[in-house]
């Protein structure tokens, strides 16, 4: 070992004791005796990576350790200054005892137990002590970490009076995040059994990178034993918008950690609506407010600000007057925080992809601008009048059907991704006006009755105008209102709502003068106007009825609009044997017996469909239909309307003479097997009757 330089902190032999007696630091002298020996050995380190350019120099005014610089800021015990730590060549905050107090057991106490909980607390969102010490340029003193960035106090006035820069560093999220890591650091200080007694946003520094730390423990308490014998254990201390209502009327060593889950609560509260939730004109005034006043619930403080509706019970609770109903922990606090914020950003996440479908089902709307006008034109020149249609070439026919095929297939595939965003995201109101957008962009080019379109383009509107109506109703009746104010819901339908007389007899033009007939009338998406719902569940109703499941959802269109609601008392007839078959019935409640002759030959339910037979063939019933004990709810369909649909529809007209066939089978069958019966019983009654 001999010729080599044995560092100070390695353990030393005997005989280098003296040497390590010589190097041990003082708190008086000129220079730390590190320095010297550095020197004493011509060891010069260059290095300085933490020494900051706004600090004073190594070499500058201050004896011992640290070099002493500007003043940082200043407090009721004490002064706290820039520095530079000469042993690490590091700027530090030297925090100095003021002269007043040097000479007050009670103040030199309470600051040296300052400094030894702060150097206690070791973690990340809490500002660390390194040294405390006495000198005779600075007298009693600790040092610790020196902190850049800006107190959250500034940032929620920053935010307050509309900072543009600020609004946009500092959105409601990153303010909660903030809050989270403060919330961290309070908890473990609670776990070390430490409360901090005066959080408040002013303790809360935001450095440059994001960092979280709180700092000013001046005010600590102790819990358990020892607190009780602490310099502050019988002050009643705090910032009186921030002191629980406890912490007003009882000393430090009464306090548990419910006193600084009040304060958490209110800064959550000003984070939430940036202001404070009790406020006067001097310290006596909040005080009393904060005893007797009623916590105003901040999304009515603040209702434009983005308050997530869990955060704010959040908020509540920490604020509940009567520590018992507070949060037991911030630990608990946190719980609830993390899994309320969780739910936030998957919130956030649907929220962004169904921004992302909206931007992708406009850009798609965007390119077919040609299309759409060209189609416009083609339906604007149409003539109304038969014989003038039918005369139209066969070639603008066809060009008018391959252009709404071409517009169909991609109004669909941007109403997909409209659903799809709304599964994503169904509050987004952006959404559910684009759906209201592409509905009258498929009402106005796709339906027009006057200029009939394909079936299967029109099947496939009709099944989309219908998912729509169920998805996007506000946003239908919002886009059919503006377009029915600027005169452009399309030149067919606009010019036949307008027209004087009878009403049209188009169930899709009723829609249009149900959803955009009344401007002012408050649109309550949850009760559809009467004739969209009534048309809608209709056509579903229908499309369950065996008569009907076979027919197209576009042909059962006219069938929903003709059918008109029958309730009947129990045992009321639906249908009198011999009446003339003038209306079919298709049961919506209850049950009804089919009876001819006074004999119940079948017994019908929901769903069910009764006197068809007699429309279809225009002639007299041959039975009856009464109601049972039950009341019973019915859709009734006039005889000619149906017959007319009938033979207009050909799909409609074999679905219903396949059902007619099998039912006759069915009839003739039950038939038979009631005469074979009468006529056994018939037999029975003669053969009794013989001798």
């Amino acid at each position: 070992m001999s010729g080599t330089k044995r560092w100070p902190w390695d353990k030393p032999d005997h005989e280098d004791e003296p040497v390590m007696a010589e190097l041990r630091p003082t708190v008086t002298g000129t220079e730390p005796q590190i320095v010297r020996y550095l020197r004493d050995i011509e060891v010069e380190p260059q290095v300085s990576p933490g020494l900051d350019e706004l600090g004073p120099p190594i070499d500058g005014i201050g004896d011992g350790r640290y070099a002493v610089g500007d003043q940082l800021g200043r407090g009721g015990g004490g002064v706290v200054y820039l520095g530079a730590d000469r042993s690490m060549r590091r700027t530090v905050a030297v925090k100095v005892l003021s002269p007043h107090h040097v000479n007050d057991p009670v103040r030199v106490q309470a600051f040296v137990e300052e400094a030894i909980i702060t150097g206690g607390l070791e973690h990340p969102n809490i500002v660390p002590a390194y040294d405390l010490g006495c000198s005779p340029t600075l007298g009693l003193y600790y040092t610790m970490k020196r902190l850049t960035g800006r107190p959250l106090s500034q940032i929620i006035d920053a935010l307050h009076e509309g900072d543009p820069t600020t609004t946009h560093s500092f959105g409601m999220y990153r303010l909660l995040g903030c809050f989270i890591e403060l919330c961290r650091a309070v908890a473990y200080a609670h776990a070390r059994g430490v409360l901090h007694c005066d959080l408040k946003p002013e303790n809360v520094l935001i450095g440059e990178y994001g960092e979280v730390v709180l700092v000013d423990w001046g005010l600590a308490q102790v819990m358990g034993p020892q607190g009780r014998r602490q310099a502050r254990a019988h002050m009643h201390a705090g910032t009186p918008e921030y002191m629980a209502p406890e912490q007003i009327t009882k000393a430090g060593h009464d306090l548990d950690v419910r006193s600084d889950i009040w304060s958490l609560g209110v800064i959550l509260y000003e984070i939430l609506t940036l202001t404070q939730p009790f406020q006067g004109a001097n310290a006596k005034e909040v005080l009393m407010r904060v005893m007797v006043e009623q916590l105003e619930p901040p999304s009515k403080r603040a209702p434009n600000r983005p308050i997530p509706p869990g955060v704010e019970d959040i908020c509540r609770r920490a604020l509940s007057k009567n520590r018992e109903h507070r949060y037991g922990s911030v630990v608990e606090l946190l719980a609830d925080l993390d899994a309320d914020l969780e739910g936030s950003r998957e919130r956030m996440r649907r929220s962004e992809l169904a921004r992302r479908s909206l931007d992708a089902a406009h850009l798609l709307l965007d390119r077919l601008r040609p299309l759409e006008e060209e189609c416009d034109y083609w339906l604007a020149g149409r003539p109304r009048d038969e014989e003038a249609v039918a005369g139209t070439a066969m070639m603008d026919e066809r060009g008018l059907a391959d252009l709404r095929r071409e517009l169909m297939a991609v109004y669909r595939e941007a109403a997909l991704l409209i659903l799809r965003g709304l599964e994503s995201d169904s509050d987004v109101d952006s959404l559910g006006d684009a759906g209201g957008d592409v509905y009258w962009r498929v009402f106005m080019r796709i339906y027009p009755s006057s200029t009939p379109t394909s079936g299967p383009t029109r099947e496939v509107a009709m099944e989309l105008l219908l998912t729509l109506s169920q998805k996007c109703f506000s946003g239908i009746v919002r886009a059919g209102r503006r377009l029915t104010r600027s005169r452009e819901l399309s030149p067919i339908t606009t010019s036949e709502l307008q027209r004087p007389g009878p009403a049209i007899d188009d169930p899709w033009l009723n829609v249009v003068s149900t959803l955009c007939g009344d401007d002012e009338e408050e649109i309550d998406a949850s009760r559809a106007p009467h004739s969209l719902r009534t048309l809608i569940g209709r056509i579903m109703f229908l499309r369950k009825i065996s008569l009907f499941n076979a027919v197209p959802t576009a042909a059962l269109l006219p069938i929903a609009e003709a059918c008109h609601e029958v309730a009947f008392a129990p045992l009321q007839a639906v249908f009198e044997q011999g009446a003339p078959g003038d209306a079919l019935c298709i049961l919506l409640e209850g049950t009804v017996e089919v009876v001819r002759d006074g004999a119940v030959i079948n017994r019908l339910k929901p769903g069910d469909v009764c006197g068809e037979v007699a429309v279809l063939s225009q002639s007299a019933r041959t039975a009856g239909v009464f109601a049972t004990e039950e009341p019973v709810r019915a859709l009734m369909l006039g005889a000619d309307r149906f017959r007319k649909i009938v033979r207009e529809s050909g799909d409609i007209g074999l679905a219903v003479i396949e059902v007619l066939s099998e039912r006759l089978r069915v009839a003739t069958e039950r038939e038979a097997a009631l005469r074979s019966l009468a006529k056994t019983i018939l037999a029975k009654k003669v053969d009794l009757a013989l001798p």
